[in-house]
């Protein structure tokens, strides 16, 4: 049965043009799609393009608290560079590896891989954690209108919830950490990934992921700050776009869709289809309007996504210029800090 893999993996990636699809052939009048984009407000897209400023600022400056709470002091300008050049290189590397290549970038400046693996692990993990308690709220917003029936749906949010409190208090209690990265996971990682992040021997502060990942409750506190800043200004830039093509809805279905939204978005290559599905389904019922009204807005969202991560990507491409990873090193690091 080892061909069900490749073949899921395929049918996977198919799914979501596939869904595309079935949308632009279905879909009565094609026409609508153009001419709700071409109504867009021109000054509010602007505005979410211009936005993206203090998102990449928000967002380097909780990875940069990070490093720096594992002794890595990285100047602000820089992680703010190397957070947009993840972004930009997890587009387009196979297997989206950009959350890996900070990592390196981190070891390329002369600290263990160790750090900035951890680094960016916790910094993905906060991302993910609110935006699931968030996406949680959609059970009450949406509870009609879900797939998988109510149970289904409470099973998700229970486990979405033991997991982000897991995380926290793992990062928080030494004891939990020597459990889970001194006993469980060691048994896990292959020898040669295992020597690459200090795993085994006589453990050394800062050399492996036991002591790299602790963080004190005010820290805890000072991460979730920013990541609730960051994630803020996220949604402020998508709903100046739902508001470009003259969808307003209510803030706190809003919030529940496009973290629900986040969070489905892998499923599909670029979230491309499975996007499209749940923004049918939801704007249809929100908005008490017809299919085809349902259809050419959430298409329209999708282009203008779109053009905002294409935004994003280029930025981080820019970056990439500037910061090349063969010429990093700690003395680039200290010759930055000193200007």
């Amino acid at each position: 049965m080892s061909w069900l893999r490749p073949v899921a993996r395929i049918a996977l990636r198919l799914l979501g043009p596939a869904l595309l699809l079935y949308f632009l052939l279905t879909i009565d009048d094609l026409n609508l799609v153009w001419r709700t984009l071409a109504q867009t407000d021109t000054w509010l897209f602007l505005l979410a393009v211009i936005l993206v400023v203090p998102f990449f600022l928000l967002k380097g400056l909780r990875w940069r608290y990070i490093l720096q709470a594992w002794g890595v002091p990285l100047p602000l300008g820089q992680a703010t560079a190397l957070y947009a050049i993840g972004i930009f290189l997890g587009v387009v590397t196979p297997g989206q590896a950009g959350d890996a290549v900070k990592a390196w970038y981190v070891r390329k400046l002369g600290y263990p891989l160790s750090t900035g693996l951890a680094s960016v692990v916790v910094d993905r993990l906060f991302d993910v954690g609110v935006m699931g308690l968030l996406a949680a709220s959609g059970l009450y917003f949406f509870w009609d209108v879900l797939p998988g029936g109510r149970l289904l749906n409470v099973l998700v949010v229970a486990g979405l919830l033991v997991a982000v409190v897991l995380g926290l208090v793992t990062a928080g209690s030494r004891r939990l950490r020597e459990l889970v990265f001194g006993r469980v996971l060691p048994r896990l990682i292959p020898k040669g990934l295992k020597a690459k992040l200090g795993f085994g021997g006589e453990p050394q502060p800062g050399q492996n992921l036991l002591h790299t990942l602790h963080l004190t409750p005010r820290q805890l506190g000072v991460i979730t700050a920013l990541t609730v800043a960051g994630l803020a200004w996220t949604f402020i830039r998508i709903y100046l776009l739902f508001l470009a093509i003259d969808t307003p809805i209510a803030i706190g279905p809003f919030i529940a869709l496009v973290a629900i939204l986040a969070l489905i978005q892998p499923a599909t290559p670029g979230g491309v289809g499975g996007r499209d599905a749940a923004l049918v389904i939801v704007l249809g019922t929100l908005l008490q309007i017809d299919r085809d009204q349902a259809v050419a807005r959430a298409l329209s969202l999708s282009v203008l996504l779109l053009l905002l991560n294409i935004e994003n990507v280029l930025i981080g491409f820019l970056l990439s210029l500037r910061y090349p990873l063969n010429e990093l090193r700690r003395d680039g690091l200290a010759e930055q800090s000193a200007r």
